[in-house]
């Protein structure tokens, strides 16, 4: 297999991973805030906090081939802002909170609207040909998703699922502007140093904010079981997930880093099968059948 080639399989397995990790993240957040012991808010903070303290730790310990300590030019520092409140206060906030009030499948669902406005705003501002084969694949994709909608049947309980599935809605909405807008910095630097800086910019512009709330929680008295859930949250869905989204972004389109997210309601799915809450029927099958094949699609449309 020729290095390029790779590197683009690598940039799939990269999204199939993080996907994976980001949906089984809802029902392990559900659980958490179901415990009643931390708040929305404050699970918010403790995960983009544990993020930033990894990123932190690791810059030191990683070998120098990773570039984990690349110096950020002084002009981008404003756009790395931006992106900091896009992808990491915005996105993971307003997904968290939206969890807090729907149910786990909801959400997974709302993530998988985010190729739909990935391809709008890049056909608009990008100037992406919106090719028949792109939007049969987004199509077929989210004909899988509604299949799985229908045949859920989650039981969890939701305070206000509207506003809820509309603040999951708002969160990809937000990474999609971070897709499509910030195309050229996220190439510029090294995955590492990228997601490094965003979440220290985080830290400091939107976790104040969830404070009152984070000191709130009895640490001591919370059980084993909601630690590893915990250690689950900022390892593996915000860690290692949102570093490979640069990495996955400097071999593939926009589009196709977004088609990933309709995997999300059927590792959520799966997941459920495991924890036996819930069955992966022949409707489930079909519709992951069809995720697969608008990934396919997507992934070979003609657009340069």
């Amino acid at each position: 297999m020729k290095p390029g080639n790779r590197e683009v399989l690598g940039a799939h397995l990269a999204m199939l991973f993080a996907n994976m990790g980001w949906g089984v993240m809802s029902p392990v957040s559900k659980s958490v805030l179901l415990s009643g012991a931390i708040t929305p808010l404050g699970l918010s903070g403790i995960r983009i906090t544990g993020g930033a303290l990894l990123y932190l730790i690791f810059s030191w310990l990683l070998p120098a081939s990773m570039e984990t300590r690349q110096p950020i030019d002084r002009r981008d520092w404003w756009r790395l802002l931006l992106c900091s409140l896009l992808i990491i206060s915005a996105n993971q906030g307003l997904f968290i909170l939206g969890i807090g009030l729907t149910n786990p499948v909801d959400s997974s669902v709302m993530s998988s609207l985010t190729p739909l406005f990935t391809m709008i705003l890049a056909a608009v501002f990008l100037h992406f040909p919106m090719t028949w084969m792109k939007v049969a694949g987004v199509l077929v994709g989210l004909g899988g998703v509604v299949m799985l909608v229908a045949d859920s049947g989650a039981s969890e309980m939701a305070e206000n699922p509207l506003l809820g599935n509309l603040l999951c809605m708002a969160a990809q909405l937000c990474a999609a502007i971070y897709y499509v807008a910030f195309d050229g910095i996220i190439r510029k630097y090294t995955p590492y140093t990228l997601m490094k800086w965003l979440f220290f910019l985080s830290v400091v512009t939107y976790v104040p904010f969830c404070l009152p709330d984070m000191l709130r929680v009895d640490y001591a008295a919370l059980p084993a079981e909601i630690w590893w859930e915990l250690a689950y949250i900022i390892t593996v869905a915000t860690f290692i997930g949102y570093m490979l989204i640069p990495f996955s972004q400097k071999h593939l389109r926009p589009t196709v880093v977004s088609m990933y997210s309709y995997l999300q309601p059927a590792f959520a799915a799966v997941m459920a099968l495991i924890l036996g809450v819930g069955e992966f029927g022949l409707v489930k099958g079909v519709a992951t059948l069809l995720i697969f094949i608008g990934i396919g699609l997507v992934n070979r449309s003609s657009t340069k």
